[in-house]
């Protein structure tokens, strides 16, 4: 799903220009790919040589691989409602 609408984007590799259609941001970002991960050295959880310092701006990192939670489906939305809900639930009276 797209960051930053939510749309489904479409399954396969994304490229490096490539545009979500109905937001049209761009999609080969850090925050679109499955070794992002905040809080981690330089956020990513691959070696890359270069830090990329927009996660929020298309890049040419060659690592990038689409996060399956983001691309072809909700599987990633579903499960973060979940945990959500769960932490949701630790402070409820």
């Amino acid at each position: 799903m797209c960051s930053y609408c939510g749309v489904k984007l479409p399954e396969g590799a994304i490229g490096f220009r490539d545009l979500c259609a109905s937001c049209g941001r761009e999609l080969h970002i850090c925050r679109h790919c499955r070794f992002f991960k905040p809080g981690v050295f330089q956020d990513c959880t691959e070696t890359v040589p270069d830090a990329v310092k927009e996660k929020d701006r298309m890049n040419f990192c060659e690592y990038f691989k689409a996060d399956p939670k983001t691309v072809g489906g909700s599987q990633g939305l579903d499960a973060s409602k979940s945990a959500k809900s769960s932490f949701d639930d630790l402070f409820r009276i």
